[in-house]
């Protein structure tokens, strides 16, 4: 009788774990990529608002964007943030 050939070879075991983890830090790294040129083009566009070259309707359509991309982008980050820093174990009265 022949022996039955492994499923797994002996040098190459890939763990699936270290895959979702290289994942979830790509997916971090692009989310703090794309919420820092958000707040940056919210930054530029309250600048082109303040900018005296501008016409004046160009001038207040970039500050009304800059200030609601800057809004939206304020919210994110508290919708983001942890309510509390510390977990709290509250055990029920008896």
């Amino acid at each position: 009788m022949s022996q039955a050939t492994p499923s797994v070879l002996p040098g190459r075991a890939v763990r699936p774990r270290l895959f979702w983890r290289l994942l979830f830090a790509q997916v971090l790294l692009l989310g703090a990529f794309l919420y820092l040129s958000l707040i940056s083009l919210g930054s530029y566009l309250l600048l082109l608002g303040f900018d005296g070259e501008q016409q004046q309707p160009q001038r207040v359509m970039a500050l009304a964007g800059g200030g609601l991309i800057l809004l939206v982008g304020l919210w994110l980050l508290k919708v983001a943030m942890p309510r509390r820093i510390s977990l709290v174990m509250v055990e029920p009265e008896r």
